[in-house]
């Protein structure tokens, strides 16, 4: 499984959407802050990285969230 996939699996399962694409606005996903903590909490756990609060808080795709996992991963 890739880290996209593993990604999009994470945000399909935790807030009970069908399909999710690298694309598509947090915001529309129907994101509040504590879901946004939850997922990033399962994310940091899956891929064993961190997320400060303002990277957090500054993700607007589902693609930021990939490129940053991607980042961190390279280190």
């Amino acid at each position: 499984m890739t880290n996209l996939e593993r990604i999009e699996q994470i945000f399909t399962e935790l807030l009970k959407v069908e399909k999710i694409e690298p694309e598509m606005e947090l915001k529309a996903l129907g994101l509040d802050s504590l879901d946004l903590v939850e997922v990033m909490m399962k994310l940091e756990e899956e891929f064993g990285i961190e997320f400060s609060n303002d990277e957090m808080l500054g993700f607007s795709t589902v693609a930021d969230v990939v490129a940053e996992i991607e980042r961190k991963l390279k280190k």
